[in-house]
């Protein structure tokens, strides 16, 4: 039985995503590795910062200063929240709902938490979440499990008895390995290219028959 929702932040809750991947794109670009806002946002959604870097950086064989680039990402990143955070459509309605139902709920985000918090409070949502839990919270990022498994815990509920929300694919993997139900929020529905047959094109989609359905 289902109790608790825990939502991506980034592309789920505030239409952030397409920042991060701009300014990853930027910085990428530097070094010679060019993929497009939107492929980062298709592959990556949901890595932790410091791992994506990493990991792309490390096969290009380039050097790079780690630190020195998530300090710029992560200052770009508040410098542009400061200026524009726009909800995604529905989400409003979504976490009333949540409440109606009685469930509890959590944020699951690869952001940190200082930027999550800011990006929460503009929204005016901050206070409706029963946790929240960044990538700096845990050791290892989505695709692994420890970013949902954390927030299950900490809204007192069995990862079996929660329901996430992810627009990523490394966080579509990662709901599956903790063992909870995911909705995955997607442009296009295609049962081959995302790894839960649960899919909307918008979160207006989720509704009370829904939730009760899974």
């Amino acid at each position: 039985m289902i109790k608790g929702i825990i939502f991506d932040m980034d592309g789920v809750i505030s239409d952030t995503q397409k920042l991060h991947s701009r300014v990853e794109s930027e910085i990428l670009s530097r070094f010679g590795i060019n993929l497009s806002p939107a492929e980062i946002t298709d592959s990556y959604s949901g890595v932790k910062t410091r791992e994506f870097f990493n990991d792309l950086l490390s096969l290009k064989g380039v050097k790079y200063d780690l630190d020195s680039l998530m300090f710029e990402k992560w200052n770009k990143m508040t410098e542009l929240a400061n200026q524009t955070v726009d909800p995604v459509p529905g989400i409003y309605d979504l976490l009333d709902l949540c409440k109606e139902m009685n469930f509890n709920i959590a944020v699951g985000t690869a952001s940190t938490f200082d930027y999550a918090s800011n990006v929460l409070k503009a929204l005016k949502i901050f206070d409706k979440f029963d946790s929240i839990v960044s990538s700096n919270m845990v050791s290892k990022g989505k695709p692994e499990p420890d970013i949902f498994l954390l927030a299950a815990k900490n809204i007192n509920l069995d990862p079996v008895d929660c329901i996430v929300i992810e627009d990523g694919i490394s966080g579509m993997i990662a709901a599956n390995r903790a063992d909870m139900k995911c909705i995955a929020l997607v442009k296009k529905i295609d049962f081959d290219k995302y790894p839960t047959k649960n899919q909307v094109l918008s979160l207006k989609d989720i509704n009370r028959s829904f939730l009760l359905s899974l």
